[in-house]
């Protein structure tokens, strides 16, 4: 039954039970302390991040979805929020600082630099431009996913959080090959550039799109998640709250590149 303070107990005991989200959230702190820290920290730490992560993801997979564990509550008598869509609003909020820090630090460096590329010197813009296309047609895809399983059709869930899945992998897939191009054809590394363009310009191109990929890389193994669970049948038009959450992280790192796209090959 449930009480004041949110939905039965019988999801949320299980959820709270759990050690997995406690050792992804610990792997997580390291990982990031690692970053100032030594790469030897950092990869512990991404370690038992993906082992926390993991072993979540396989209980989860087990049994259906559930309604959201645990809501907060301001007042007795206003809206409900459910505690998993206000943390993730709170992660994507730290996100958007951590983008703006990389993206203004880049750009910093950049203004300081006589002999920066100029778009299309080294880029493949037309290549990017395709991909950027790719990435926004699966965020119009990860919609329709949602709006379907809101009117309970598992079918239509499927063929759309499948296709948001496969746009994904193709983008990463895109973004591989440009890599490849650029470090073995065009000479842009991390620590150099082809000649008369300045150092840092590889270094900061690298970091921008790497740090964006890896998060790509991220809702490509939660959407992974969600389709195989779909198939499950494991959403259902009351419970599926897991799925509009991983559409709004889906949504954050379309729109992150769409600005990165601008800044880094158009300007």
């Amino acid at each position: 039954m449930a009480d004041a303070h949110g939905p039965s107990h019988d999801g949320a005991s299980a959820h709270h039970g759990s050690k997995w989200p406690f050792v992804a959230g610990t792997g997580a702190a390291v990982a990031y302390a690692g970053l100032v820290m030594s790469p030897t920290i950092l990869g512990l730490g991404l370690i038992v991040f993906v082992a926390g992560v993991a072993g979540w993801l396989r209980d989860d997979l087990r049994s259906p979805s559930k309604a959201s564990f645990g809501t907060l509550v301001a007042h007795p008598g206003q809206v409900k929020v459910s505690a998993r869509k206000l943390a993730t609003w709170m992660f994507l909020a730290t996100e958007i600082m951590f983008f703006s820090a990389v993206i203004g630090a880049s750009w910093a460096l950049r203004t300081r630099s006589a002999t920066w590329g100029e778009p299309g010197e080294v880029l493949n813009v037309p290549l990017t431009g395709l991909n950027t296309f790719i990435l926004i047609c699966s965020s119009l895809t990860m919609v329709e996913a949602l709006a379907a399983i809101e009117r309970g059709d598992q079918g239509k869930l499927r063929v759309f959080i499948t296709a948001t899945f496969l746009l994904g992998v193709v983008f990463l897939s895109i973004q591989g090959y440009e890599y490849t191009k650029l470090f073995f054809e065009e000479g842009l590394r991390f620590t150099s550039a082809p000649d008369g363009i300045d150092p840092l310009y590889g270094a900061t191109f690298y970091i921008q799109t790497g740090v964006h990929g890896s998060h790509v890389t991220g809702g490509v193994l939660a959407m992974a998640y969600a389709t195989i669970k779909s198939w499950k049948g494991g959403f259902t038009k009351e419970h599926h709250e897991a799925v509009e959450l991983i559409g709004l992280y889906w949504h954050f790192v379309d729109v992150v590149w769409i600005f990165l796209f601008t800044i880094v090959y158009l300007i």
